[in-house]
């Protein structure tokens, strides 16, 4: 029993076993590499990194050192560098997949002046909920969901309703929102649909607008100015610079410019390719289609590889309690979609999970440096606030960390009309594997520093010898 045992080590221990491991782990990778060019690191984190084709090479890795180690029992003085390197080694490959298995990747995006107390992650879930009221929610269903490993389309996931159901029948992982208005002029409650421009020197802006119904106000906020469309005029346009719309009838659309200083300096009528001035910041307004009862289609066309304006999509069938209607809609992650019954109100959410951080943490500025004579960003910094360390400030350069959490300046967004920036955008890391690899390093480079101390000596004593 203890030969066939000793065989069996030896054979783990063998240098074949050890490069045909080394092998698979370069070639593993190397597809990781491959995958993450061209698609994104998430793709290739769920493909290779977290697959069987990685974890089986490194637990084998491990293994094998493990024989090695055994196979050189009883140990001498002269292995404490070799003992050292392979303990330093299986304790790297134990920290890192701690890291993998408990630690926390994500993001925090703070709008100036706002709080936030969450860090949103890679995983998603799938939640529906129902109303009544429309008030009060009661939730029917909340599970993670991976449709990028088990995408709906070759197994549809079914959510059970009173009298109905949801199903998701098929997802994407890459696709980009298409939207569009269409013409319903046999609802007699729909609200009418725009769209504009608006242009001077500086500013070259179009937007869609529409109403939910033919009674409601819209209200594009623009800054310094707003676009409304109403069904009545208001009286108080909040002390703004305002261009109020009301549709008139099916050619036309009745205007109210607004000036914060002076009140309404201009009235009349727009049709369809006419143009408006302003009267402020040499603005015009020009109605490029006007729809008089109108409704949002929203869609989503896949795409093979990812660009920065993909996003993941499901395809919704709602089978209306009551009735049995059949109802098909797509969403996009991070968004709701509302089904309406006629008793009930179903929402989805297809959303990133979000993790709270347990502290509060305040965006109070933020600072954007350009390259000279350019709108390009040459560095970014976020000061923030965070109860019990004050106000501290993370660049590009310096990370804050707290609570085990590292907070990474990684982007901002900003105003598409202005260019200013309206969101600080933060890296966040936890890693509750960091003091093993550290440790694992550690010893790996004082095993190398014993074997090289050990060969040194060695070739003394020889030179001695001589």
């Amino acid at each position: 029993m203890k030969q066939k045992f000793r065989r069996v080590i030896r054979q783990l221990a063998s240098l074949k076993l050890a490069v045909l491991i080394i092998l698979a782990i370069g070639i593993v990778t190397a597809w990781g590499t491959i995958v993450e060019a061209q698609y994104d690191a998430l793709a290739a984190k769920k493909i290779v990194y977290s697959s069987i084709w990685m974890i089986a090479p490194m637990v084998m890795l491990v293994i094998s050192l493990t024989a090695v180690m055994v196979d050189r029992w009883p140990w001498k003085p002269r292995h404490i560098g070799f003992i050292f390197a392979h303990i330093g080694i299986i304790i790297l490959l134990i920290g890192s997949l701690i890291t993998q298995k408990f630690g926390v990747d994500g993001s925090v995006s703070i709008g100036i002046g706002e709080k936030q107390k969450a860090i949103t992650v890679g995983e998603t879930d799938l939640a529906v909920y129902s109303s009544l009221d429309g008030s009060s929610y009661r939730k029917l269903f909340d599970e993670e969901v991976d449709f990028f490993l088990r995408p709906a389309g070759k197994k549809p996931l079914v959510i059970s309703i009173p009298g109905g159901e949801i199903k998701v029948i098929e997802s994407v992982p890459y696709a980009i929102r298409e939207q569009k208005f269409v013409d319903v002029a046999d609802d007699s409650n729909a609200g009418a649909a725009l769209r504009f421009q608006l242009q001077n020197p500086n500013v070259n802006m179009t937007e869609w607008m529409l109403q939910s119904s033919k009674n409601a106000a819209e209200t594009k906020d623009l800054g310094p100015a707003q676009v409304l469309i109403v069904g009545e005029f208001p009286r108080d346009f909040g002390g703004r610079n305002a261009i109020v719309l009301r549709p008139a009838d099916n050619e036309r659309v009745e205007y109210n410019i607004h000036s914060a200083r002076t009140g309404s300096i201009k009235k009349g009528f727009v049709s369809a390719g006419e143009v408006i001035e302003t009267g402020w910041m040499g603005l015009q307004f020009r109605l490029l289609k006007y729809m008089p009862k109108a409704k949002e289609e929203i869609t989503y066309r896949a795409l093979e590889r990812p660009t920065p304006v993909t996003t993941a999509a499901i395809k919704i069938e709602f089978l209306e309690p009551g009735t049995g209607k059949l109802k098909v809609q797509w969403m996009g992650l991070n968004s709701l979609l509302k089904l309406f019954a006629d008793e009930q109100v179903y929402v989805i959410s297809y959303a990133n999970r979000r993790l709270p951080m347990g502290f509060d943490m305040t965006l109070k500025e933020f600072k954007v440096g350009r390259y000279q004579g350019t709108l390009r960003a040459a560095s970014y910094e976020s000061l923030v606030d965070v109860p019990g360390l004050g106000q501290q400030l993370i660049s590009m350069n310096e990370p804050l960390k707290h609570a085990g959490y590292t907070f990474y300046q990684a982007s901002f967004d900003s105003d598409p009309a202005t260019g200013k920036p309206t969101a600080s955008v933060l890296s966040v890391n936890h890693d509750p594997g960091r003091g093993l690899k550290y440790l694992g390093s550690l010893l790996i480079v004082l095993g190398a520093i014993h074997l090289f101390y050990m060969k040194r000596r060695a070739w003394m004593m020889k030179g001695t010898a001589v």
